[in-house]
């Protein structure tokens, strides 16, 4: 009989966040500043601005969702708090979101104030509907899908 070999220790690396490149943060904040900026200062009419502002809202909106939809795959299996952090949550600054809403808010702002109407009620609206679908919903749905699979 071979003689047994004593195991070693596993040591298990705590799970690191990593910092978004500085570079990386500052060019897509001063974009999404010019991007706010212009739809809050623009007093042009017609078409044009008002497509560039809805094409805008889209990529906001997509943004968003993509980074809704890397949490929700990054906490497979747990519970997000309705308020507060996720329990696996690897970056310290996640770019998606923090662009994705302000250009969707941009866009729609400038889209709205382009079409030449009262836009102030109708922008709120809209920022409160997205907002509610796009922080609430996600967080409800995986989270009952979490509690049905705990339960089964």
């Amino acid at each position: 009989m071979e003689p047994l070999e004593p195991m070693r220790p596993v040591s298990v690396q705590a799970p690191m966040r990593t910092s978004t490149p500085r570079w990386k943060s500052a060019a897509v904040m001063l974009g999404t500043m010019c991007a706010f900026a212009y739809a809050l200062l623009s007093t042009g009419t017609g078409a044009g601005p008002v497509v560039m502002g809805v094409a805008v809202s889209v990529v906001g909106v997509v943004l968003y969702a993509m980074s809704i939809s890397r949490t929700l795959r990054e906490n497979a299996g747990k519970r997000i708090p309705m308020w507060g952090a996720p329990p696996v949550s690897p970056r310290e600054m996640d770019l998606l979101a923090g662009v994705g809403m302000p250009l969707f808010a941009a866009g729609t702002l400038t889209a709205l104030r382009a079409s030449g109407m009262n836009w102030s009620y109708l922008f709120l609206g809209l920022c409160a509907m997205v907002s509610v679908l796009a922080l609430i919903l996600p967080a409800l749905i995986h989270n009952s899908r979490v509690k049905r699979a705990l339960a089964a």
